[in-house]
């Protein structure tokens, strides 16, 4: 049973289409979710102030996503992803990772051939990136230190839930990226199985879990249209995006049975609601760089 006294509204109005109606979701003594009546969104209502531990040495230490183990298959991984991101900016040169955490997608991007930054909300974060030899500035989404236009490629891995306004941080995405640039968006999915069959059980609304970091939960839709109304036009969205231009020569037959497999994999995810992240990729349009500079500025 909800305590109505400890509790302090989060958000009044969806995040995302300001649609003031909802259906609740889960209730739980800290906190509250619901599911906007609009859009579908899945927002927190309500929250106890203070909740939670904050994003620093102990987040990351003692976290069970263990951010700081596995650096080899993490690197792997985010290497995969920026070569998507390259087949729609192939003209891409340096990347920015926002939420840059202990900076896998730092080190990939510099394999594929880019200048990397990492930004991040947590300065044990922005330490830990610099010690390694990484580019990495402290900020928020929201209000990024970067002037207009700053770079090709702009990551952001499951760092858009834990904003208070993610369609802020998706503007200033927009705003950081050059025209042709591309936005490589990765959040949790409100359509998986345990978030629809076991609210209550799952880490994703436990206040003692995730509920405390995830603020918003989107659906492949709403992600793609969150980005829509942020001035960035969505060009692939899934529960896993693969590379289209696969290796050729001697280790083209291993790409293949891979490609195949993923594949056959995301379509069994999506039928069963299982894997827990969807993405997408959304394009900052060209046009805009045959506006005159005193009308991009004013945009």
């Amino acid at each position: 049973m909800v305590r109505p006294a400890m509790l302090a509204p989060f958000y009044s109005a969806c995040p995302v289409c300001k649609e003031t109606g909802s259906r609740p979701v889960v209730a739980f003594r800290e906190l509250s979710y619901g599911r906007c009546t609009g859009c579908g969104l899945i927002y927190k209502r309500e929250q106890q102030p203070g909740l939670g531990d904050g994003y620093e040495e102990k987040y990351f230490k003692h976290n069970r996503a263990k951010y700081l183990s596995r650096w080899d298959h993490r690197v792997r991984k985010c290497l995969r992803q920026v070569l998507v991101c390259l087949e729609y900016a192939p003209h891409a040169k340096d990347l920015l990772d926002v939420g840059c955490s202990a900076g896998y997608v730092l080190e990939a991007a510099q394999r594929a051939g880019l200048k990397a930054t990492g930004l991040d909300y947590s300065q044990f974060s922005v330490n830990l990136c610099r010690e390694r030899g990484y580019t990495a500035e402290y900020g928020s989404l929201t209000q990024m230190p970067f002037p207009d236009a700053s770079f090709d490629i702009i990551t952001l891995k499951h760092t858009l839930e834990h904003v208070d306004q993610p369609m802020d941080g998706l503007r200033e995405i927009q705003r950081v990226l050059r025209p042709g640039g591309v936005a490589f968006v990765i959040v949790p999915d409100a359509a998986y199985y345990k978030i629809i069959v076991m609210p209550r059980k799952g880490r994703s609304f436990r206040p003692d879990r995730r509920g405390w970091q995830h603020h918003v939960y989107f659906y492949e839709h709403n992600l793609a249209d969150a980005c829509a109304r942020a001035g960035m036009q969505p060009v692939k969205a899934g529960k896993d995006i693969l590379r289209r231009r696969l290796a050729k020569g001697a280790r083209a037959p291993y790409e293949y049975v891979r490609f195949a497999f993923l594949w056959a994999w995301v379509q069994v995810c999506r039928l069963t609601h299982l894997r827990r992240e969807i993405q997408v990729i959304a394009q900052k349009p060209k046009a805009d760089a045959q506006l005159p500079a005193q009308k991009a500025e004013a945009a």
